[in-house]
């Protein structure tokens, strides 16, 4: 009975967090595109509404006494709050009342996370790993299409399913609850500041897709089981200082090897094959330390964490609105996680730990014998990991379904520019099912994307490219810009002969710039498409800076003798400006010329003409257009192109 108990409890345990991080995939993008608007809204205002919001969640718990309330209750109570906002953001369609709810619910989630850690400690790490482990396997299996942001069959049955859990997880666990376990103060203190580290890249499909577009989730969703694995104390049950140290230090190299490369690169994908098992390992550590002497209660440090995470998490994105690279911030983070885990493991052992006094060792020999329990328990693991690779490599096909892109007979060249905004409409919602057939409505051979992401934490951890293409049946093709999930990309139905990226020099830019070359066969003709996003600078009208930027791009495309080109993207520079006229002297014209003048931005209002097509001699333009729409901040630019020679 005992065992049964417990069981219910690691899973309620795991179903709060999967609950927190459904939450934060609504919360965060919702902070940048409804409270704020990312590079336009200093940074230190949304930081400071998101503080605000955790510390209303930890505030009330550590502050407001219920003698008449055991723990149990208010841990219900705290988790029946987060459903109850999950279910509501399934239900409401975007701007204040999605921000609104979305912040409540996180505050839930919090106060649940600190009594968590005051009553819940003997099942903290297994419940954050299964809730790892939850979260992260859905996500894969729909394609890193967050269930939040789906009003599909599979939406709601997942929700169906976390509501079950918790209804079901508090039913089971109502009797016997009068003994508390406090979490070591260590392990209150680490874990969501370990869940950043785990959101940003180790248990981040989205990330791994764009590393290796199917192995990658795989990988993530079987290393999420083996750290489930890896959370149930085996024999001994505190975590050796050997394997501590390890642990700490393959944390360290994978968050270096993952975050400080320019590009993403498949040698990154063994980090994600340790990332999550080594985390869990340094978090055992952690609980295998006693609580020792002081005033600090698990409640109080845990509270501390949530701060601590949300600080970490805003200084860490912060950095691509402020020019500065944060991503040794997270190997700071990574190394301090480990090195405490480390430690732990040299201080006293949590009394759980300790051997009961008086007992003895038998000094009989014993035949090795593996129990029917462990045997059947590593089966278990062994099936649910084969399950999760399965459903992470075949969830997608299944769960994301196609629009279909008419077929073009003629010899002519559709072309759609179009900045993303990483797939936030101006309602701050994520609806790449709209915008798949807005895109296809138009029938394009080609489509230049800006603003694309493939995983940031940040924007709701989802591969925003990968979704598209499933959507649309289009081949995908990746420029990274600020880092290596963050750029600009190519979507197109011919063939492609050739794929390029150039680093563009920023100039004073705090976000990185790139041009994504892909060459491409239509009808024996070579045809060089650069999709690009002139970054704008800090002193708005440094036209120097601008221009020296804009004059990269004309050297890059004015190579002489070279293919037909088609640049397109969202330039930061109007028609007219001193870089707009450098790049016409680099011998392109302007294919929207017909439409002007074309307002592209802010796309409710649009008053700006920053979106553009140019081509190179040989194509002619017609039929240029830009489409009313508010599934980004910037209107979509369409034109048509046929070869004159």
């Amino acid at each position: 009975m005992a065992t049964v108990r417990g069981v219910v409890r690691t899973v309620a345990g795991g179903v709060g967090f999967w609950l927190l991080i459904d939450l934060l995939r609504v919360w965060a993008p919702s902070l940048i595109t409804i409270f704020g608007q990312a590079a336009s809204t200093p940074p230190e205002a949304m930081g400071g509404f998101a503080l605000a919001v955790v510390l209303a969640g930890c505030l009330p718990v550590l502050l407001v006494r219920v003698p008449a309330l055991p723990d149990h209750v208010l841990l219900a109570t705290a988790l029946l709050g987060a459903l109850a906002c999950r279910i509501a953001l399934q239900i409401v369609g975007g701007g204040g009342p999605q921000l609104w709810w979305a912040s409540a619910g996180v505050a839930f989630a919090v106060a649940w996370s600190c009594l968590a850690a005051r009553c819940r400690g003997d099942r903290l790490v297994q419940a954050f790993a299964v809730g790892m482990a939850l979260a992260t396997t859905t996500h894969a299996a729909l394609g890193t299409w967050g269930a939040v942001w789906r009003d599909d069959v599979w939406a709601w049955l997942l929700l169906a399913v976390q509501a079950g859990l918790v209804l079901g997880a508090l039913a089971g666990g109502s009797r016997g609850e009068g003994r508390r376990s406090p979490a070591p103060r260590g392990l209150a203190l680490a874990l969501l500041p370990g869940y950043l580290v785990a959101g940003v890249w180790a248990a981040n499909p989205a990330r791994a897709s764009a590393t290796v577009e199917t192995w990658g989730p795989v990988t993530v969703a079987v290393a999420t089981v083996a750290a489930v694995a890896l959370a149930w104390p085996g024999t001994p049950r505190r975590v050796p200082a050997a394997a501590a140290g390890l642990a700490g230090l393959g944390l360290m190299a994978g968050t270096a090897g993952t975050l400080l490369p320019a590009t993403a690169s498949p040698w990154s994908l063994p980090a994600y094959v340790v990332g999550l098992p080594t985390l869990v390992v340094v978090l055992r550590a952690l609980a295998g330390r006693a609580a020792g002497a002081g005033r600090t209660t698990p409640t109080l440090a845990a509270a501390g964490g949530a701060v601590l995470w949300v600080v970490l998490f805003f200084a860490y994105y912060a950095g691509y609105d402020l020019g500065y690279r944060a991503d040794w911030l997270l190997v700071v983070v990574a190394a301090v996680l480990g090195g405490a885990g480390f430690l732990a493991t040299l201080g006293r052992p949590h009394p759980e730990h300790r051997r009961s006094p008086g007992r003895r060792e038998d000094p009989r020999p014993v035949e090795p014998v593996v129990p029917r329990r462990r045997l059947v328990a590593a089966s278990a693991v062994g099936g649910a990991a084969v399950l999760a690779g399965v459903t992470a490599a075949l969830g997608p096909q299944a769960t994301i379904p196609s629009v279909a892109v008419p077929d073009d007979a003629d010899d002519s060249l559709t072309v759609v520019a179009w900045n993303l905004r990483m797939g936030y409409g101006m309602d701050g919602t994520f609806e790449p099912a709209q915008v798949a057939r807005l895109i296809a409505e138009q029938e394009p051979d080609i489509v230049l994307l800006s603003e694309v992401d493939r995983g940031w934490l940040l924007n709701g951890g989802q591969d925003q490219l990968e979704i598209l293409a499933v959507l649309l049946g289009m081949d995908a093709r990746f420029g990274p810009a600020a880092d290596p999930v963050w750029g600009d990309a190519v979507l197109t139905d011919l063939p492609v002969t050739g794929v390029d990226t150039h680093p563009l020099p920023s100039h004073g830019a705090v976000t990185g710039a790139q041009a994504l070359a892909v060459n491409v066969s239509q009808g024996g003709r070579n045809l060089e498409v650069v999709s690009t996003h002139v970054q704008p600078h800090p002193v708005a009208d440094d036209a120097d800076r601008a221009l020296a930027q804009a004059r990269d791009i004309a050297d890059l495309v004015g190579r002489p003798g070279g293919d037909r080109v088609v640049l397109g993207g969202d330039f930061n520079l109007r028609p007219g400006d001193p870089s707009w006229e450098a790049l016409l002297g680099a011998g392109l014209h302007d294919a929207l010329s017909g439409a002007r003048p074309a307002p592209t931005s802010p796309a409710d209002d649009p008053r700006q003409q920053i979106d553009h097509v140019l081509v190179s001699d040989g194509l002619a333009a017609s039929d240029p257009r830009t489409v009313p729409t508010l599934l980004s901040d910037h209107l979509p630019v369409v034109v048509t192109l046929v070869a004159t020679g």
